[in-house]
C-alpha cells in the first residue's frame, strides 16, 4: 500500500508538472501573440491555410517513408499493415504531441506559400488572370527558355490540388529543411515502432537509415518552383529582356514567385533574400526593391498598386499602403536603397544574427 501511495504521489507531481507546463505554453503563446504589432499577425485564413499546408506535407512525407519501411518488415505483420494503413497518421500526433515542428525556417515558407496563393487566388478572381505571358513563353523561339518556361509551368501545378486549394509537394523546399523534416518524421516512426509493437531498436534504426537516406538522396531543390523561377528569370535577363514591363506583366499574370525571382536578379538578392525584403510588415521593402532595381516611377507605381490589391500583404488600403510605397520610392536614390539591401546579399547566417541582436535590443529598449 505504501508503495502504491509512493507511486501516486510521484505520478500527481508529473501531471502537476506537464499541467504547470502546458498553462505556461499556452499563455506565453498567447501573450506574444498579443502583443505582436497588428501589421505582423498573421490572419485566420492565413493561419488555418498554413496549418493545412503543414499537415500535408508531413503526412506526404510520413507516407513516402512509411511505404519503404513496409517492404522492410514484410515478416512483421502487425507492423506491415500498420504502415499500409493509409488512413491512420503516425507521425503527426507524435510530433504534435512533441511540439516539434515549430521551425521557424519551414514556418517562414509556409507563410510565403499562403501570400503567394492569396495573390494567385485574387489575381485568378478577376478579369485578366490569364496566364498569357507564361504560355508565350512556352511557345518562345528560344528553346532554353521555352524549356524553362514549362518546368516552371510543371512546377506550378503541384501547388494545386483539383479544387484549385493549395498543397505542399515533395519539392516545395531547401534541401536543408526537407532533410530535418525527413529525419524528424523518421524519429516518430521510430519511436513507434520501438514502443507499440516492440521492435528491437537496432533493427527499427537500420531499416530508417535505408529508407530516410534514400528519400533524402533523392530529393533534388532544383525541382522547386522557385529555382524554375530563378533559372527562367536569368534566361531572360541575359537575352536583355527583364525591363520593367515584363516585370509589370509578370504580376499581371499572377505570377508572384517569378516578379519575386526577377526583382531579385535585378538587386543582386536571391529567391529568400527578395522574398523577406518583400514582405516588410511595414511596406517599405516593396518600394525599397524597385527603387534598388532602378525601375521606373510609372512602372513601380503600376506594380506597388497590383501588390497590394491582389495580395493584400501589407497594412492599411491598398490605395493608402500603394500610395505611400510610391512616395517612400520617390524620396529614395538608386545607391541608397541598394546600400540598404546590401545586408541581404551577404551570408544568411550572419543576417539572423544581426536581426537577433536587433529583435533583443529593441526589447530591451521598450523595457527601459
Amino acid at each position: 500500500m505504501a508503495d502504491r501511495r509512493s507511486n501516486g504521489r510521484n505520478g500527481n507531481g508529473d501531471a502537476a508538472r506537464l499541467l504547470l507546463a502546458a498553462a505556461r505554453e499556452r499563455f506565453s503563446v498567447a501573450a506574444t501573440d498579443l502583443l505582436l504589432p497588428e501589421q505582423s499577425r498573421l490572419t485566420e485564413w492565413q493561419r488555418l491555410t498554413a496549418a493545412a499546408l503543414l499537415v500535408r506535407l508531413v503526412r506526404t512525407v510520413e507516407d513516402t517513408l512509411r511505404a519503404r519501411l513496409a517492404g522492410h518488415f514484410a515478416d512483421h505483420e502487425g507492423l506491415s499493415a500498420a504502415f499500409s494503413s493509409a488512413h491512420v497518421p503516425i507521425a503527426q500526433p507524435l510530433l504534435e504531441r512533441a511540439q516539434v515542428l515549430r521551425d521557424p525556417e519551414l514556418g517562414t515558407v509556409l507563410v510565403r506559400r499562403v501570400e503567394e496563393h492569396r495573390f494567385w487566388k485574387d489575381n485568378a478572381e478577376g478579369d485578366d488572370g490569364t496566364d498569357e505571358y507564361l504560355l508565350d513563353l512556352v511557345r518562345d523561339d528560344d528553346d532554353a527558355v521555352a524549356a524553362e518556361a514549362m518546368a516552371l509551368m510543371i512546377a506550378r501545378s503541384r501547388r494545386f490540388d483539383q479544387f484549385n486549394e493549395p498543397v505542399m509537394g515533395r519539392t516545395e523546399l531547401a534541401a536543408e529543411i526537407q532533410h530535418r523534416l525527413v529525419w524528424m518524421i523518421a524519429a516518430a516512426l521510430r519511436q513507434y515502432m520501438v514502443q507499440q509493437h516492440a521492435l528491437p531498436s537496432g533493427r527499427a534504426d537500420a531499416a530508417i537509415a535505408v529508407a530516410a537516406g534514400e528519400l533524402i538522396a533523392g530529393y533534388d531543390e532544383g525541382d522547386s518552383l522557385e529555382a524554375c523561377c530563378m533559372r527562367l528569370a536569368r534566361r531572360l535577363d541575359r537575352s536583355d529582356r527583364l525591363d520593367d514591363a515584363v516585370l509589370r506583366l509578370v504580376l499581371d499574370d499572377g505570377l508572384l514567385p517569378l516578379f519575386v525571382a526577377a526583382i531579385g536578379l535585378r538587386c543582386g538578392l536571391d529567391y529568400s533574400a527578395a522574398w523577406e525584403v518583400l514582405s516588410d510588415p511595414r511596406g517599405r521593402g516593396p518600394a525599397l526593391l524597385l527603387r534598388a532595381a532602378g525601375v521606373e516611377r510609372d512602372h513601380a507605381a503600376a506594380i506597388l498598386l497590383v501588390l497590394n490589391a491582389r495580395g493584400r500583404m501589407f497594412s492599411g488600403t491598398e490605395g493608402d499602403a500603394a500610395a505611400a510605397q510610391l512616395d517612400l520610392f520617390d524620396a529614395s536614390d538608386e545607391g541608397a536603397a541598394a546600400d540598404i539591401l546590401r545586408l541581404w546579399q551577404v551570408d544568411p547566417g550572419y543576417r539572423a544574427a544581426v536581426a537577433r541582436l536587433s529583435t533583443r535590443a529593441r526589447f530591451a529598449a521598450e523595457a527601459a
